[in-house]
């Protein structure tokens, strides 16, 4: 996955680079429409997806990668996958366990600080998939440089969360989960509110309101999503990324 886009040949020039290496790869485009330098959207994305994927697959990461020469290249063992890039802070984002090992690659003399994802991490990439250990691929280090989200805060009456993503439909993503939600409500009922609305009721689809109208629902990962039937949610309602969340717990 990349925030490379598709207009010009970046992304074509990793994917050549690797089967110039390994003819039989197999690669799979996650998403090359990350926002540029975005790296909570990106992290969103992987985060959502790389436990769908087979134990032990390579996940090369090209977002936000830095011109300077200084910065880290990387990989690292999370939950039995493998995750190649730049630590910028990214791959601390993308689960609540650590990491099993992290290794500092190594940059040989075709290492180009413009396009490193063309030379040292397409390499490190093909080197994991062909089963070479991720110890033999450079320094091993402490940890990740960390990067944190936006957390949520709550107590006996409410419960404060932000807006992590927008996705493409215009339907907003919350830090808010189903599990949060059942661990401070106590049975009781509750009142969403943002920008200048309020409902009452999460529903089980999007078509569970009349088209144009809000509509909250818990998302196929579980967390709380505001959308409008037939819209744009981010758009008509003014919601971005970090924009609050509130929930109010009603007593009986």
């Amino acid at each position: 996955m990349s925030d490379f886009g598709w207009r010009d040949p970046y992304v074509a020039a990793v994917k050549a680079k690797i089967l110039s290496i390994t003819h039989n790869a197999t690669i799979v485009d996650i998403t090359h429409e990350i926002e540029h330098f975005n790296v909570p959207h990106a992290a969103y994305v992987l985060r959502n997806v790389f436990r769908d994927f087979p134990i032990g697959t390579v996940h090369l990461v090209c977002v936000n990668t830095p011109l300077s020469g200084e910065e880290k290249l990387v990989a690292t063992k999370l939950e039995e996958h493998y995750f190649v890039g730049v630590d910028n802070g990214f791959f601390s984002l993308l689960s609540d366990k650590a990491p099993t090992v992290v290794v500092e690659l190594r940059k040989d003399e075709k290492y180009n600080p413009i396009f490193p994802e063309k030379s040292v991490l397409a390499n490190a990439a093909v080197s994991l998939a062909n089963g070479i250990p991720i110890y033999n691929l450079g320094v091993q280090l402490g940890g990740l440089h960390p990067m944190m989200l936006p957390q949520i805060r709550a107590n006996k009456q409410q419960l404060w969360g932000t807006v992590v993503h927008v996705d493409d439909y215009g339907n907003v993503i919350t830090n808010i989960s189903r599990d949060h939600i059942e661990k401070y409500r106590e049975g009781r009922s509750f009142v969403i509110s943002f920008a200048r609305e309020q409902l009452e009721t999460v529903h089980e689809s999007y078509t569970g309101v009349d088209s144009g109208d809000c509509v909250a629902v818990f998302n196929s990962s579980g967390w709380l999503e505001i959308a409008i039937c037939n819209g744009n949610a981010a758009q008509m309602l003014g919601l971005r990324y970090e924009s609050p969340i509130l929930i109010k717990f009603i007593e009986s």
